[in-house]
């Protein structure tokens, strides 16, 4: 999902500007790439580019290749980049043999799980002279550089209190999430709360130091447990205070793609300030003849400034 929405149009991108040459997707098996190949939307956008698929579309759908992206990223110069899209769990290994090749590294968030992976990698990019990024974007958004330049001027006071929503659409249960989201491995708040948390240091520079999460469990389509829904509740080092609501629960008749907004209350001399953002709508809204999209929503609330491909 993240390399059709938005990975493969971005790098397709930068190779229509000159900055990316070729491109190499590995999948656990061709079905998915075989998709992406065939999607009119990204032909549409990106016509005449095009990306060599491991495993390659001659081979049997039925066949899983879970090592393949060792055998490519082993074939690469050094320096190249190597994109990381896959579940959360999964991270650190494919972090660390792009590391061990010498390539520079773009991840999805997380980047891994635990504390001690995260400094194992850290120290290795900087003995090697390494770039590792993580894919937070939101602070690329306008109004996240907006506050922070507001914040870092004084004009809000100091962050004391605050709160998050992160939730994601109702049929995320049916996609593949019901294979890998599993309680034994993540959960709402591991994988998209870490977005305001890492927002909120950002645009106020303060760290977090304690974080405490609450979950709730229920079921996939597939029988699996997970944790559909989740609480956070993140201390950072002026006391200050962050509670993360995430799940996988929006509905899918809404009007939004999801629920997302953040508002933070400063403390001032003799008075207050407040930041609030909501992100899952710009003002533009549209009510269309039949439901479009995934969740088949008639009236829809637009996000223009999020990505979006035209032709």
């Amino acid at each position: 999902m993240i390399t059709n929405d938005l990975l493969l149009p971005s790098i397709y991108h930068l190779q229509r500007t000159g900055v990316v040459g070729k491109i190499n997707i590995c999948s656990l098996n061709n079905i998915f790439l075989k998709a992406l190949k065939e999607n009119k939307e990204i032909q549409e956008a990106f016509p005449g580019q095009d990306f060599t698929p491991y495993p390659f579309l001659s081979e049997s759908a039925n066949s899983n290749f879970p090592e393949l992206y060792k055998e490519v990223i082993a074939k690469m110069p050094p320096h190249q980049a190597v994109v990381v899209a896959v579940p959360d769990q999964l991270h650190y290994e494919v972090v660390i043999e792009a590391l061990r090749y010498n390539q520079y590294l773009l991840c999805v968030k997380p980047l891994v799980l635990r504390y001690e992976e995260a400094k194992e990698i850290e120290r290795i990019a900087f003995e090697k002279g390494l770039f590792v990024g993580i894919e937070y974007h939101k602070r690329f958004d306008h109004r996240s550089l907006i506050a922070k330049c507001s914040y870092e001027r004084g004009h809000f006071g100091e962050f004391i209190m605050g709160e998050a929503k992160m939730i994601e659409p109702y049929f995320y249960r049916f996609s593949n999430f019901q294979r890998w989201f599993t309680a034994d491995k993540t959960d709402p708040f591991v994988y998209v709360g870490c977005h305001y948390v890492d927002l909120v240091y950002f645009i106020t520079g303060l760290k977090p130091v304690e974080i405490s999460v609450s979950g709730i469990k229920g079921k996939f389509p597939n029988g699996k447990e997970g944790y559909l829904w989740a609480n956070g509740r993140v201390k950072y080092e002026n006391g200050a205070l962050l509670s993360v609501i995430n799940g996988l629960g929006y509905p899918d008749v809404g009007a939004g793609n999801n629920e997302q907004c953040l508002i933070m209350f400063c403390e001032g001399n003799g008075k207050t300030g407040m930041l609030k953002h909501n992100d899952q709508f710009r003002g533009v809204r549209h009510c269309y003849l039949e439901g479009i999209g995934c969740a088949g929503s008639q009236f829809n609330y637009v996000n223009p400034d999020f990505y979006r491909l035209v032709p």
